[in-house]
């Protein structure tokens, strides 16, 4: 009987050990955040720290293999579409970037305002018929407000380049007014299309005009 009940205490003692073990342990385990849980905030001194830093500079945002757009000795800045393969310059002042396709969109003021220019490559057609199909559809879409209609596109003499040209000019109260669009449609030699044009408040078209033929004049593919 004594020998038994010896037996029961041992194990009991045991069991216990085991038992304060595992509950030191899960003691010494940090409870990891639920997967939709954000962690917690650092409140060290170190991160106060850092808080009370000034936020960083565009430029410091940018990857330190990029490097930092500067202009030329004429205040021009290059604009390059990766996936497109072309470039071109446009003046310091004004705001270049890339739309969903990767075409460039400049504007003289700001983001989707009055006057602003476009860069396109344009595959599958040619300058004539493009502008041709362009001009069959601003009477479905503008449709009376169209003041001057667009006229069968016209050859640019450029050198020995191969670019065409109209425009038209329709009525936009929320624009302010009328509205004149210009545009241009080079042949390549790949094949492609590039496409420029500009859109600017009747009248106050200088910004738009400076950017487009900057535009064409600088335009490279490659």
């Amino acid at each position: 009987m004594k020998k038994n009940l010896r037996r029961l205490l041992i194990i009991a003692a045991a069991v216990l050990a085991v038992l304060m073990l595992l509950s030191m342990a899960a003691c010494g385990k940090e409870e990891a955040p639920a997967v939709t849980e954000a962690p917690a905030a650092d409140l060290s001194l170190d991160a106060a720290q850092e808080q009370d830093q000034p936020s960083p500079s565009p430029e410091n945002l940018l990857p330190a293999a990029t490097p930092v757009p500067t202009a030329n000795a004429e205040g021009q800045l290059t604009f390059t579409s990766m996936s497109k393969g072309f470039s071109f310059q446009y003046d310091q002042k004004y705001i270049a970037m890339s739309n969903p396709a990767d075409n460039a969109m400049v504007y003289a003021a700001g983001d989707t305002e009055l006057p602003f220019c476009s860069v396109s490559i344009i595959t599958d057609t040619n300058a004539v018929d493009y502008l041709k199909e362009l001009a069959s559809g601003l009477e479905t879409v503008l449709g009376d407000s169209i003041e001057t209609a667009p006229g069968e596109p016209e050859n640019v003499p450029y050198g020995d380049r191969d670019i065409y040209y109209f425009y038209y000019t329709y009525n936009d109260d929320e624009a302010g007014g009328l509205v004149i669009c210009a545009y241009y449609g080079e042949n390549l030699a790949s094949g492609e299309v590039a496409v420029f044009s500009s859109t600017a408040l009747y009248g106050a078209s200088e910004d738009a005009d400076a950017i487009l033929k900057l535009a064409i004049e600088t335009f490279k593919m490659g």
